[in-house]
């Protein structure tokens, strides 16, 4: 099967000019060494896991670890280099445009130069730098040359597919300073995390992610679901009946605090945060709802926006906006000048793959996953809900109106099979959205709109690819 060739996606607001390719031949390897007594550097471990467990040996352990594997030597890399082909080329890639290089993806090492330019121009040119070798990792890292102000960019790379998508890597603590207060937030495309703090040690079918809220925020995340148990002395978080770790209760005011904290730093920011009433507590909605405006929000109510609308981005920098998945009291309803309490999310179609609610919320939330087979039917929902978000932006913007809010799950769990938990449909879900949003999300007229995407283990072993790429699509905005 022949190696395929290198397309690229400039997923940035910023013009590509690709100006010098080079290919780097393999070194030649050394002969192998034979297999002996001597070079066998872990045999004990070996025999082990031989014994005692032959799969995990086989998934865990990698055979570096047990026979050193010869490096090329110095004089090899040096033919290598000397091999070298450099070619003077103009690859020019718009905002949100693809091209192929001509270049196939083999065994060699290749390194690209290029320079970004300003739609329009008025910027001064910045040149940057990027190898792909055989083992490159999904994300990849691309080195600036020379002065590049605040610019950062980070490559997301699917070998089996030959692409690589350019995408900004800058300031994802405050990603939302360079859009224009007139925004409405239907129009963004934003992150967001299920079930948002459970970060902490509990059971594999409670836990949902891998860092902290903090940790969310400062990567890009800008959608909170929190799941709270009231009737106690304090709100509780919790996960359906379970509490989020085994080490004791978790607190809703906790959590919030992280988030004033954040948003005091971060001013031109928003957090959308979500609030829904779980746990095995035996209040209502009514009385919840009651509990949240005097707990929470009458003590910071400078800090949270709570028209029952989806406002634009100036209105809400600073501020929590609640998103309430909960019904409300009546005393409730006069507030904002008798237009209501919140966003009103209480009720949308349980299992959903496509739901608007009255209150102007498109919601893909297929959650019911009854046996590992469905996991692609989810990936398909999710699919087809991106590029939803999208085209609906973009007629909106065509015919002067604002969008819905789109929200769009990528969790989905069944507590009776473990191959159903969290972290299994994670890992198997994130890579094929990432690929997706990378390779072939849609772009209409310049916009490539998301909506808000939810997932859970943001961030799990320094993993951010979605949550760049999400918040990449913004770039149309500001073109």
């Amino acid at each position: 099967m022949p190696s395929p060739t290198l397309t690229i996606r400039n997923l940035t607001s910023n013009k590509l000019h690709i100006i010098q390719t080079t290919r780097i031949p393999a070194p030649a390897p050394p002969k192998p060494a034979p297999i002996t007594k001597s070079n066998l550097t872990n045999v004990s471990n070996l025999g082990h896991h031989v014994t005692h467990n032959f799969t995990s040996l086989l998934r865990r352990t990698p055979v570096t670890a047990l026979i050193p594997v010869p490096t090329p030597t110095s004089s090899a890399i040096a033919a290598a280099a000397a091999a070298a082909e450099v070619r003077d080329i103009l690859i020019i890639i718009p905002p949100y445009g693809k091209s192929g290089t001509g270049m196939n993806l083999d065994e060699d090492t290749l390194r690209f130069e290029f320079e970004t330019r300003k739609v329009g121009g008025g910027d001064h040119i910045r040149k940057f730098r990027f190898e792909i070798k055989f083992a490159s990792k999904l994300e990849l890292q691309i080195h600036p040359l020379g002065d590049v102000g605040d610019m950062s960019l980070t490559g997301i790379y699917h070998r089996s597919r030959g692409h690589l998508a350019i995408v900004s890597n800058a300031s994802l603590e405050s990603w939302m300073g360079k859009l224009r207060d007139d925004t409405h937030l239907g129009r963004l495309s934003m992150p967001g995390t299920h079930n948002s703090p459970t970060c902490h040690t509990a059971l594999p079918s409670v836990r949902c992610q891998a860092v902290s809220v903090t940790e969310q925020l400062r990567n890009g995340v800008r959608f909170l679901d929190i799941r709270v148990q009231p009737g106690g002395k304090e709100l509780e978080l919790v996960h359906g009946a379970f509490p989020i770790a085994l080490s004791g209760k978790k607190l809703l005011r906790d959590v919030m605090n992280e988030c004033y904290a954040f948003l005091d730093r971060n001013r031109s920011e928003t957090i959308i945060v979500s609030l829904k009433r779980e746990g095995t507590g035996k209040t209502n909605d009514q009385s919840f709802s009651k509990d949240i405006k005097r707990d929470v929000i009458d003590k910071r109510s400078g800090s949270w926006f709570t028209e029952p609308r989806i406002p634009k981005l100036g209105e809400a920098r600073g501020k929590c906006i609640l998103f309430r998945r909960y019904d409300i009291d009546d005393s409730l309803r006069g507030d904002n000048e008798g237009r209501g309490h919140g966003i009103d999310a209480a009720n949308w179609a349980y299992n959903t793959p496509n739901y608007t609610t009255p209150s102007g919320i498109c919601v893909q939330d297929f959650c019911e996953v009854a046996e590992t087979e469905n996991i692609n039917k989810k990936v398909q929902y999710v699919k087809e809900h991106l590029e939803r978000s999208c085209e609906e932006i973009s007629v909106a913007e065509r015919e002067n109106r604002d969008p819905p809010l789109f929200v769009n799950f990528l969790s989905a769990s069944n507590f009776w099979k473990v191959g159903c938990w969290p972290d299994r449909i994670a890992e198997k879900i994130n890579p094929q959205v990432c690929e997706h949003l990378a390779v072939d999300h849609r772009v209409e007229n310049g916009k490539a709109g998301t909506g808000v995407v939810i997932y859970d283990f943001v961030g799990d072993d320094g993993n951010w690819a979605v949550t760049k790429l999400v918040v990449g699509m913004n770039g149309g905005l500001l073109i």
